[in-house]
């Protein structure tokens, strides 16, 4: 398969379409996703798709059908649940996943640490679910002045990875971020610093 810059790809392994953006290291394509963030992935993991055009109509199609399938069998409570969930799972800072150690906070990010059920959610929703938690997270770890956060992403894809970093880069601006000790966590955390505005 022959690839070029601008043309529509499909990942094989999760939901979802792509634009070719450009090539990096040999067998390594730099794609940007459906919500506009870029990162590299291997080529033997993507397809082209040849006629863009008719293949989104036929999965807008095939989504309506899915999601009326889902209101029709549970009146959208599916949904509900999960979201209910996650809030009263979340309302405590000391919650299950959130481990305090001194001066730093170790917050896992995994999906299902974050949710008892994940039925029905696709790669977007779940990456959303993972920002929201990440975000108040963040504000948690401001408002208690604790300096260091660490939070466990995983390898995967890096495309939480990259969100995070991006939300970092432009959202949180008196907070520095590096790859957390390699020792502990291999490539699958970023440590976040957070300083002190002195006034």
């Amino acid at each position: 398969m022959i690839l070029t810059i601008g043309d529509t790809v499909r990942f094989l392994d999760e939901q979802g379409q792509a634009v070719v953006k450009g090539f990096a290291q040999k067998g390594m394509v730099i794609i940007e996703d459906s919500e506009g963030f870029e990162y590299p992935v291997e080529a033997k993991k993507l397809v082209k798709v040849e006629n863009p055009a008719a293949e989104h109509k036929a999965y807008r199609r095939a989504e309506e059908d899915v999601r009326e399938q889902l209101v029709r069998n549970n009146s959208g409570s599916a949904i509900k649940k999960i979201d209910k969930d996650f809030k009263l799972k979340y309302k405590n800072q000391e919650s299950q996943n959130v481990i305090v150690k001194g001066e730093f906070m170790e917050i896992d990010l995994h999906i299902h640490e974050l949710l008892d059920d994940e039925t029905g959610l696709d790669p977007a929703e779940k990456r959303n679910i993972q920002m929201r938690h990440f975000d108040r997270m963040m504000r948690i770890a401001e408002e208690k002045k604790i300096p260091r956060v660490i939070f466990i992403h995983g390898v995967g894809e890096g495309v939480l990875r990259s969100m995070i970093r991006k939300s970092l880069a432009d959202f949180y601006p008196n907070a520095s971020f590096h790859d957390a000790d390699f020792r502990m966590y291999g490539q699958g955390a970023t440590e976040v610093r957070i300083h002190r505005q002195h006034r």
